[in-house]
């Protein structure tokens, strides 16, 4: 939609309010519709549109985009790829590799899908628009929330306000929302600095999710937009500052990092943009999602690492759930606290695992050799470990997940960003 737009719903006020137009948002508003709830998305970006790149979408998403009716916008989007593959980054030997075929469909109900985030986002504002009862408001900067018995109204920068019986605060990592709830602490900052960038597709990309691992460093890629383009993630510990600082994942530490993997990797290395350093940032499990007619979703209430690829889909999780829970309430906030009581544990463990993951993936010496050997021996069984995670049995038990060992820390430059928007709200 053009900057400034506002498309509004056929009749009648919003019942919810959503706050952020993100894919998790966007996805409540549409299940919300299609119980017959009318929301209204409010976007403080100018125009709606998701930043990055490429995306994986386990079973356990596509499902929920299939029930949504969203996959019929993202046919020629979608790359489904064979298998996902873990490979040693100096020498490329496959270490593992789990297979996305038949089988694995069968048993999830739904394939592993990848594509550009900038499709699944069109895709599902294209499918809540047609519902008649989602309306999306951009250039919308929340500044204030309050609440009482029976309504809870937003105010904006621009001197506009928005009263509902809900509000979803599905507003990102550095939430608003969050704030208004009380927790003014900044994100939690990781060690390891993250390029990205994406290329045409060459003979020597299969079509698999490949991570290639080594000690404090890896790249993941993966074919987007229908096989043409990779996208393409390297990530290392950087050693030479402070996460945030200046010569923090500076491009020589990058460069020498890489020095020493495979060709492969060494082209697709040369392809990242250099202009841009990420820093990876996630909170640790924490309740209170819930005050009232206020509630948090997405990476606003549970944010998590790249390393189990789930962000998105739990927050996709999250805008189905609330639906299921609130459609039918006379008042909507009826149920809002058994929603945090139902998500809580599950979306914990993507948080916590999703560390766990990221830290023993990049092991070396003989702790690598000991990780290569416990993956190898449950090859053979590996869906039964997957189960909880992408099935579709909620009594399915939560592993247990080892603490994490890494550090995590709010940074400088976090915190003087937070205090500054905090002050100015």
């Amino acid at each position: 939609m053009k900057p400034g737009e506002v498309r509004s719903p056929e009749s009648g006020p919003a019942r919810v309010i959503v706050i952020g137009c993100g894919i998790g948002g966007i996805t409540t508003a549409l299940a919300l519709a299609q119980k017959g709830v009318k929301a209204t998305v409010y976007e403080r970006a100018q125009e709606i549109r998701e930043v990055g790149a490429g995306l994986q979408v386990g079973p356990n998403a596509v499902r929920i985009l299939e029930r949504l009716g969203v996959t019929r916008y993202l046919t020629q989007a979608i790359v489904l790829p064979d298998r996902a593959v873990m490979r040693d980054i100096r020498t490329g030997e496959e270490v593992f590799a789990i297979q996305f075929g038949d089988q694995f469909t069968k048993r999830y109900g739904a394939p592993y899908q990848v594509m550009h985030r900038g499709d699944l986002l069109a895709a599902l504002v294209r499918t809540a628009q047609e519902t008649g009862l989602v309306s999306i408001v951009p250039a919308k900067e929340l500044i204030g929330v309050e609440q009482d018995a029976d309504t809870v109204t937003a105010t904006f920068a621009d001197g506009s306000s928005a009263l509902a019986e809900v509000l979803v605060g599905a507003d990102g990592i550095r939430s608003h929302v969050r704030r208004i709830l009380g927790d003014n602490e900044p994100p939690l900052a990781s060690t390891y600095a993250i390029y990205r960038g994406t290329f045409d597709r060459t003979d020597d990309i299969e079509n698999a999710v490949t991570l290639q691992v080594g000690h404090e460093h890896h790249v993941m890629y993966y074919p987007i937009k229908a096989g043409t383009m990779v996208n393409l993630v390297c990530s290392f510990r950087s050693v030479t500052d402070a996460p945030g600082g200046d010569a923090w994942g500076a491009i020589t530490e990058l460069d020498d990092r890489f020095a020493g993997a495979n060709p492969v990797v060494r082209r697709a290395v040369r392809q990242l943009d250099r202009s841009k350093r990420w820093t990876q940032f996630d909170r640790a499990p924490q309740p209170g999602w819930v005050q009232g007619r206020i509630v948090l979703t997405g990476d606003a209430a549970h944010p998590t690492h790249q390393y189990f690829a789930q962000g998105a889909c739990q927050a996709m999780e999250d805008g189905i759930e609330l639906a299921e829970l609130i459609a039918n309430s006379d008042d909507l906030s009826d149920r809002l606290q058994e929603f945090e009581e139902r998500r809580y544990p599950r979306t914990s463990a993507v948080q916590r695992g999703s560390r766990f993951w990221g830290e023993w993936s990049h092991v070396g010496g003989a702790e690598a050799v000991r990780r290569d050997e416990v993956l190898r021996s449950v090859a053979p069984d590996i869906y039964r470990h997957l189960d909880w995670l992408y099935g579709n049995d909620p009594t399915a038990p939560i592993p247990r997940i080892p603490e994490s060992r890494d550090d995590y820390e709010v940074i400088a430059s976090e915190r003087a960003a937070y205090d500054k928007r905090v002050t100015a709200s």
